[in-house]
């Protein structure tokens, strides 16, 4: 999943401080042994473990990695160095197919040509196939999911003249074209976060936010049935951004979260409905989760059957911390906001994943240098924790 650094922001004081609970977790492991940058998390599954994938700078050069955990939760081997090219190898989105894993990133020459890429890979590394998404050069971005023996990809390209919209397609186990990309929807040079689903008869529902014009961005989702595309806005033009959302899918139910400025304050909202009340309808079940003095980003979430799991960053306590609140199938919270970490770096992008009778949640430890955002003093590491 792409998203975002921000660089710290320490607060004098703690108000409005989230309700706690005692975490029904371990405590956080480390997973990657970057001793540089490690950014970006994604996490995927099989019955037998966990893959977890992060972008590291180690190497002088961004390359993807992966690290497998067994289904007892223990690291398994070393880190797995995915790519090897000239180009920088950015953020990518980890999805299993059968026992090969799945990755989708973007590179970055040094020309600064940009190229979302889909490989298939053999669970010990090896690559099985790789194809380059969209116009080279012009492509970013790219999120992958896994439906029976296909894999369903998007991204954001670029045409001649600049115009940039959302794409999408998919694509067989043995990498050929199952169904031909075409365009999702209109896009924008600050939609970063693109994030999707695949409902139980196969459409594929790709959720970002995008400027409306002259006006902040707003949030927007996507469908692909049997080669036809369909695109709703879901939050209106208020004059507030609303950012970087997430969308989860199970059975009937659809569950969105994202971030909101319409408070004064980056605070995480959370709609729960119908599947069918995304065309529109879902945010008439919008609630304001977070209610701090801090910004709360970075909103991902997951089912696990009919109880939905929430992860985010909020920095009130002056670092952004990461906090997981439990919700049930229809929208109402189960218990108060749990607290998972507890440390002088910064706390940032947690994504969470079905696993085991709970979820797995991995995220970056990062500490700023002075010259602040992934530069060559900043220092990150991939931590990962288990809630039940």
């Amino acid at each position: 999943m792409p998203r975002m650094i921000l660089g710290p922001r320490a607060r004098a004081a703690v108000a409005g401080a989230l309700s706690l609970a005692t975490c029904a977790c371990n405590a956080p492991r480390q997973v990657s042994d970057s001793g540089f940058g490690a950014y970006e998390v994604s996490l995927a599954a099989w019955d037998h473990g966990l893959a977890i994938g992060w972008y590291d700078t180690r190497d002088s050069n961004a390359e993807i990695y992966v690290r497998m955990l067994d289904a007892d939760n223990r690291v398994k081997d070393g880190e797995l160095r995915m790519t090897y090219t000239a180009a920088q190898s950015y953020e990518p989105d980890l999805a299993t197919l059968g026992n090969d894993l799945a990755i989708a990133w973007y590179e970055k020459a040094a020309d600064t040509r940009l190229s979302a890429q889909l490989g298939l890979f053999e669970h010990g590394g090896k690559a099985v196939w790789q194809r380059a998404l969209g116009a080279r050069g012009n492509s970013r971005n790219p999120v992958v999911r896994a439906f029976g023996a296909a894999l369903f990809c998007a991204w954001i390209e670029a045409d001649d003249a600049g115009a940039e919209t959302v794409r999408g397609g998919w694509w067989n186990a043995d990498g050929t074209v199952r169904q031909t990309p075409t365009i999702l929807g209109p896009a924008g040079p600050t939609t970063w976060n693109l994030n999707a689903a695949i409902g139980a008869d196969g459409t594929a529902y790709v959720v970002y936010d995008t400027a409306v014009g002259a006006a902040p961005e707003e949030l927007f989702v996507a469908s692909l049935t049997d080669g036809a595309s369909r695109v709703t806005q879901l939050t209106p033009a208020d004059g507030f951004r609303s950012k970087y959302p997430d969308l989860a899918l199970e059975g009937d139910r659809a569950a969105l979260t994202w971030y909101d400025e319409r408070d004064g304050n980056r605070e995480v909202y959370l709609a729960v409905g119908s599947l069918a009340e995304l065309d529109g309808k879902i945010l008439t079940h919008a609630q304001r989760v977070t209610t701090t003095a801090g910004e709360s980003i970075g909103a991902y979430l997951a089912w696990k059957g009919d109880r939905l799991g929430l992860v985010w960053s909020d920095d009130t306590p002056g670092n952004y911390e990461v906090y997981f609140e439990p919700f049930a199938a229809d929208g109402r919270s189960t218990g108060p906001a749990q607290r998972l970490t507890t440390t002088k770096p910064q706390s940032l992008i947690p994504e969470i994943h079905p696993w085991r009778d709970g979820f797995a949640i991995a995220w970056s430890e990062v500490t700023f240098g002075e010259s602040g955002g992934h530069a060559q003093d900043t220092r990150s590491e991939v931590l990962i924790d288990f809630v039940r």
